[in-house]
């Protein structure tokens, strides 16, 4: 039934899956059910999907959201339109053309605006993301969102208005990217993408999802993940930016010693000074990076001179 109707709607705009775009289609019934459920949604929610495709998800968010809102975001010119249509009678959804990334660490403006002002019409409800996210930016989307929550809980100037604070990020993701984002140290997964989301936020892989629930099937496995972004830690997290250069720099050869790798990261900034500050301060030089707990990232930017 679902296939079908996938069919229908394409064939609405003349349109077939489109590679590029990371699309592919849910067609199991019940893991689209259980990636809304991961949602844990409210009446009064404000729900946030980025890739909604032909809509089969954004269904069961609008139900499950029926006093609150959907914002469903797609990048496909055509494909947004066919699913609007198909899904006329869904008031509460609010559907936005544009790419939800602006950059590689920049949301698209539009949508950071849209989602305020739903949320400020919703004042009681709750902010989540439940998504099939496309592929090829699932990544930096979530990454982006976390960083989002951090500005705005450090704001440089007055408060924000309207701060957006997720309660809750469920989605579908490479099955191998879900790995990374839940790895523990001193484990070959663990990497920027794990200590930053875990520097911000729990995470749990909730269920692993065979190609053939996906149409057309991807060549890999996918994962259903739920990421809970955490006040306490966000707040408490000094330097986001900082600490996300920092792990771009010792990560781009994971299997240097934490010493080489700063040496590469800071250039004529890494003295004898330095390194005597960080072995007083306990940390390993000849350790690699990888071996380093998720607290030890922090305390290593507090003690470098990384501008963020």
């Amino acid at each position: 039934m679902l296939k079908s109707e996938i069919n229908l709607i394409l064939g609405s705009a003349g349109l077939r899956p489109q590679h590029h775009f990371g699309q592919n289609f849910m067609i199991d019934q019940n893991i689209l059910g259980a990636i809304a459920d991961a949602g844990d949604i409210q009446a009064a929610d404000i729900v946030l999907e980025i890739g909604p495709g032909v809509g089969n998800l954004t269904r069961q968010l609008a139900q499950r959201a029926h006093q609150g809102a959907v914002l469903a975001v797609d990048i496909d010119t055509k494909l947004l339109p066919a699913a609007k249509r198909h899904h006329a009678a869904l008031t509460q959804v609010t559907w936005l053309n544009t790419d939800a990334l602006a950059g590689k660490h920049e949301l698209d403006p539009g949508l950071i605006a849209t989602l305020r002002a739903l949320k400020s019409q919703h004042p009681q409800g709750g902010v989540k993301l439940v998504s099939n996210l496309p592929y090829n930016a699932a990544s930096p989307l979530i990454a982006n969102l976390l960083m989002l929550m951090w500005h705005e809980q450090h704001p440089p100037g007055p408060p924000v208005p309207v701060p957006l604070l997720f309660d809750r990020l469920a989605f579908t993701v490479q099955h191998e990217v879900a790995l990374r984002m839940a790895a523990p140290p001193d484990s070959r997964d663990y990497g920027p993408l794990g200590i930053l989301i875990q520097s911000l936020a729990s995470v749990q892989i909730l269920r692993k999802i065979p190609p053939g629930a996906f149409w057309p099937p991807p060549k890999i496995h996918s994962a259903l993940v739920v990421v809970t972004p955490s006040v306490e830690k966000i707040r408490a997290l000094q330097d986001a930016p900082a600490l996300q250069k920092l792990l771009q720099g010792l990560f781009s050869h994971r299997r240097q010693t934490l010493s080489n790798g700063l040496k590469h990261f800071l250039e004529e900034a890494w003295t004898p000074e330095l390194k005597s500050r960080l072995t007083a301060a306990g940390f390993t030089l000849t350790a690699r990076p990888e071996t380093l707990t998720l607290e030890s990232f922090p305390k290593l930017v507090s003690l470098l001179p990384i501008a963020s």
